[in-house]
């Protein structure tokens, strides 16, 4: 079995991730070849982006994405690659309706919706995490950048919540063997970077 493959499915922001991921792991390829995706101990979706075009650039290889989930095998979404893995998203323009996700998740993504305009959308900038105990870095500060969010989803699937001007959302959520957070630990200093090396520790055990 291979190492950590980093999707490549058109989106930004690859760069810091593939650093990140290579301080604790030396085997990370950032690919969409087949062969590769089939093989790896680890698939990791990461990026900025719309859902539509991310949702585009999954297209070839959602089949694999599932059937790696499928076999228990270890997933991280980041981000955009978060919002994917939920059932549906109203980023669109479309008059046809949300656009299907991957459905690996239950869930919708919904945009922020505030009666006081002044709060600004996106959400981005540092923010605290909310959890219930476990490593430190699950209430430390992360590094977020979005205008929609995750909601109806599992309560038994959030790790850690996060409050935007009053509007709590799940910011870590974990499933079987996904794991996923809106925001960028890759760009979240040390708190970050531990989470990442958490990850990468227990892909041994795979």
């Amino acid at each position: 079995m291979g190492g950590i493959v980093v999707l490549d499915y058109g989106m930004g922001n690859i760069h810091s991730i593939l650093k990140a991921l290579r301080l604790y792991e030396p085997d990370v390829e950032f690919t969409a070849d087949p062969e590769k995706i089939k093989r790896c101990k680890a698939l990791v979706l990461p990026g900025d982006g719309a859902f539509a075009a991310a949702m585009q650039g999954l297209a070839p290889s959602r089949d694999l994405i599932q059937e790696h989930v499928n076999a228990g095998r270890p997933l991280l979404g980041i981000c955009i690659g978060f919002q994917v893995l939920f059932e549906d998203s109203t980023e669109s323009d479309s008059e046809s309706g949300p656009i299907d996700g991957l459905g690996l998740l239950q869930g919708k993504i919904r945009k922020f919706s505030f009666s006081d305009k002044s709060v600004r959308v996106p959400h981005m900038g540092w923010n605290r995490l909310i959890a219930d105990g476990g490593p430190e870095y699950l209430s430390s500060y992360m590094y977020f950048i979005h205008s929609y969010r995750a909601e109806r989803i599992d309560p038994k699937d959030v790790i850690a919540n996060c409050d935007y001007a009053g509007n709590v959302f799940p910011a870590i959520v974990k499933h079987r063997s996904i794991l996923a957070c809106q925001f960028h630990p890759e760009k979240s200093s040390d708190a970050g970077l531990a989470l990442l090396s958490d990850w990468v520790k227990g892909l041994s055990d795979v």
